[in-house]
């Protein structure tokens, strides 16, 4: 099976995707784990939905409580200053931010698949 390029498509067929979802889910938890976050474990049978709603308070947290922990998760990511800078002006900021933050991760995989 070939692995899609954008995310939303993962997203919007996980059964589909089963393990593509997977390598996800794993991928986040390393990142978040790389950056000393190690006391967040996302489960691998996680719904997108679940994902969402549950990474908002996390994220939300991290944003206020252990804000270097977050800024060197973004870093990490590769997610770029101006980047969040242009995401803080939209009233959504959190949950786009958690999108991208996520997307990102899921090009990780994908590059990985790729070129393995």
């Amino acid at each position: 099976m070939s692995i899609p390029q954008q995310l939303s498509e993962i997203t919007s067929e996980p059964e589909k995707y089963a393990e593509v979802w997977k390598k996800l889910i794993l991928q986040l938890n390393k990142d978040l784990a790389l950056v000393g976050l190690t006391e967040i474990e996302l489960h691998t049978n996680i719904t997108p939905d679940e994902l969402w709603q549950g990474l908002n308070p996390i994220f939300s947290e991290l944003m206020h409580q252990k804000t270097s922990s977050f800024i060197h998760l973004l870093y990490r990511i590769d997610i770029h200053e101006k980047e969040i800078q242009r995401l803080m002006t939209q009233n959504d900021f959190l949950d786009r931010l958690i999108h991208r933050v996520v997307e990102r991760s899921y090009q990780k995989v994908y590059w990985r698949s790729i070129y393995k």
